[in-house]
């Protein structure tokens, strides 16, 4: 796994702590494999203290991301595993895809909020068919039911095939 995929499929949905200890340790086996380091080294390239590197290594552990060996007296070995754990779906890095409606007007957007609440269980799961799990699809959807045509053509530059960024 290169650096882009680990930043999309795995750093995401790890704490600050656990992301530093991660990257340091995956830095130092090349991606998969072992190092031997010491916890005053792996806490100083880390930034954290040693209470924090252990409790970060037992979460690390439990994801099964990295395996510890201590030894006494020498640097503790560390086996480095790349495991991504993005849940089903399109990873995001953290940040979530703004609304449709998040570019609408006050008006606008209460209104179009007012309209898709009301809509009845059948034809709200019909729409939701149709956008094929795609909620920004499905925000288009509405928007064609219930703002007349002078609303739509207000916002057809948000509808073209395409998502604001």
């Amino acid at each position: 796994m290169d650096l882009p995929e680990l930043l999309r499929s795995l750093l995401p949905y790890l704490r600050p702590a656990e992301q530093a200890v991660y990257l340091r340790l995956w830095h130092l086996t090349g991606g998969q494999g072992t190092c031997s380091v010491r916890y005053d080294d792996l806490c100083r390239s880390a930034h954290i203290s040693t209470s924090t590197l252990k409790r970060t290594l037992k979460t690390l552990a439990h994801k099964k991301l990295v395996k510890v060996t201590f030894q006494a007296k020498q640097a503790t070995q560390f086996q480095v595993w790349e495991r991504p754990l993005t849940p089903k779906g399109q990873p995001t890095l953290g940040f979530t895809q703004p609304k449709l409606y998040d570019f609408f007007t006050p008006e606008d957007r209460s209104l179009f909020l007012s309209c898709k609440r009301a809509l009845s269980p059948s034809t709200l799961q019909a729409l939701e068919d149709e956008a094929d799990g795609d909620p920004y699809q499905l925000d288009t959807l509405i928007m064609q039911q219930v703002f007349g045509a002078d609303r739509q053509q207000k916002y057809a530059h948000l509808t073209l095939n395409a998502r604001p960024n």
